[in-house]
């Protein structure tokens, strides 16, 4: 990932990468949370979370009048 900076450009692998190096793979995330995680703004993280919607199969729910959450679904073989 790259260091955090005014000039520096984040891509959808580094917003990815949030997701898939915690430890619950189910818990939902606020933007604000995959900023915090990244070292960028929210309006950054934001921008690339809907990206990755367009692209992948991470979706989001509102959550309250302002608020939303993002996840990557999690898929059990049964």
């Amino acid at each position: 990932m790259s260091e955090p900076g005014r000039e520096t450009e984040y891509t959808v692998e580094d917003v990815t990468a949030v997701f898939r190096d915690r430890e619950d793979y189910a818990e939902p995330l606020t933007a604000s949370e995959v900023a915090g995680e990244l070292g960028c703004s929210r309006r950054t993280a934001l921008n690339k979370l809907h990206d990755l919607a367009e692209s992948t199969e991470v979706t989001s729910k509102k959550v309250g009048g302002r608020s939303r959450v993002w996840w990557i679904p999690v898929h059990i073989d049964q």
